[in-house]
Order: structure tokens, then sequence, then C-alpha cells
């Protein structure tokens, strides 16, 4: 499995509510992750929080 299956796979099933339908939940999740990782949303995110626990 590539790396950034493993990071969108992680961050999806981050916070699941296992009573609310998991599949439904997992596939909108997977989505928003990858449209993160791939609109650079998720760098920009990890640069600003590096610069505010490095300050």
């Amino acid at each position: 499995m590539a790396r950034r299956d493993v990071v969108l796979l992680n961050t999806a099933a981050d916070g699941l509510q296992v009573d609310d339908g998991v599949v439904p939940q997992l596939a909108q999740r997977l989505e928003r992750a990858a449209q993160s990782i791939d609109s650079g949303a998720a760098h920009d995110h990890l640069d600003r929080w590096i610069a505010a626990t490095q300050g």
C-alpha cells in the first residue's frame, strides 16, 4: 500500500462514529482527506503547526 493511501485511511478513520454507518462516513472522509492532500491544504496546515510549535 502506498504511503499516501495509508495517510488517507488513517485520516479518514479518525473519529468515526460506529453507530452512524461506518462505510458512508469513511468514503466521505477519504474524499476530504484526498482533496486536502491534493490541494496542498494539508501541507499548509502542517507548516502552520510546525511554526506554532517551534516558536
